[in-house]
């Protein structure tokens, strides 16, 4: 199994699109509060803060995986929000999915979020990597701590009640 990540670009928006349609990923990404499809062209154009990538396996595109550097983010942002809005240089956060359905229950998110972390480790000097997924979404806590995320705390962003995790740099 190889998984690589190449930054996204603009011919992959169509591709990204078909799989915001799926509802196992609509349904967790798009509801009202959380991101807007429209962004995506503003992450690909560069914001400073965020950096979108395509997930490879076997050279194949299975999903989306995009990390945020959390200090640039509050202070490029005009209106930092959310559950990492005050976070000091090298602290990263990220959210992926996995849009082809074949690909999910297979134990390749785990493997996804370890590579990927590990990459943002080295490559962009992070030392501490954050997640929130929502309280409820027990395959994607299991999926962070079997990746060697622990739990910090509960936390609302404003939409739901969010698990934050951490996973320092080793």
């Amino acid at each position: 199994m190889l998984i690589k990540f190449v930054s996204m670009t603009t011919e992959h928006v169509e591709q990204w699109y078909q799989w915001t349609e799926n509802k196992f990923v609509a349904d967790v990404w798009f509801i009202e509060g959380y991101e807007l499809r429209e962004r995506i062209y503003e992450k690909i154009r560069g914001n400073g803060y965020d950096y979108p990538y395509i997930i490879l396996f076997d050279n194949v595109p299975i999903g989306y995986i995009c990390c945020c550097d959390l200090y640039a983010y509050k202070n490029i942002h005009p209106k930092p929000k959310g559950n990492f809005s005050n976070e000091v240089e090298g602290t990263y956060c990220f959210d992926l999915f996995i849009g082809e359905e074949k690909y999910l229950d297979q134990g390749y998110g785990t493997e996804i979020v370890k590579e990927f972390v590990d990459y943002l480790f080295v490559t962009f000097n992070v030392t501490k990597m954050l997640i929130d997924p929502a309280k409820d979404n027990l395959r994607a806590i299991r999926c962070y701590e079997k990746a060697g995320f622990t739990f910090v705390k509960e936390s609302f962003d404003g939409v739901t009640n969010c698990y934050i995790m951490e996973r320092l740099k080793n």
